[in-house]
């Protein structure tokens, strides 16, 4: 009898411990550190943009200054054809010039090269 009684105030300061520290300690440490969930994943995604907006700006500046329309002869040479356009500033309207060359000069195969600006002029003045 003595020794249940022993037991059971002992199960019972062990209770009361368990549920003043998780009242007073555990819950409010929990309830500050969820707080700074959404301060961390702000951070994250933040950080996640700022690295994809640097990687592109470092993959934007290795992108060609400028296009040519290299042209091929029937014996694998390459000419210049007067009135024909190669330097190009987009590789959209280099591409749409070497389709058009394509179908009014069958006889040359024309093919778009990305130059950067130092070998664009170089390029230019030989052609």
């Amino acid at each position: 009898m003595l020794l249940g009684t022993i037991a059971a105030i002992i199960m019972q300061s062990f209770g009361l411990t368990y549920s003043w520290l998780y009242d007073y300690v555990v819950s409010p440490f929990l309830a500050f550190t969820r707080g700074f969930e959404f301060a961390i994943i702000f951070i994250a995604a933040a950080l996640f943009f700022a690295m994809s907006v640097f990687m592109l700006l470092k993959q934007a500046k290795k992108l060609p200054k400028s296009y040519i329309v290299e042209i091929i002869d029937v014996y694998g040479e390459k000419v210049s054809v007067d009135g024909v356009r190669q330097v190009f500033s987009t590789h959209e309207a280099a591409e749409s010039y070497a389709r058009m060359y394509r179908s009014n000069l069958p006889q040359y195969k024309f093919r778009v090269v990305g130059i950067t600006q130092g070998s664009a002029a170089a390029k230019a003045s030989k052609s």
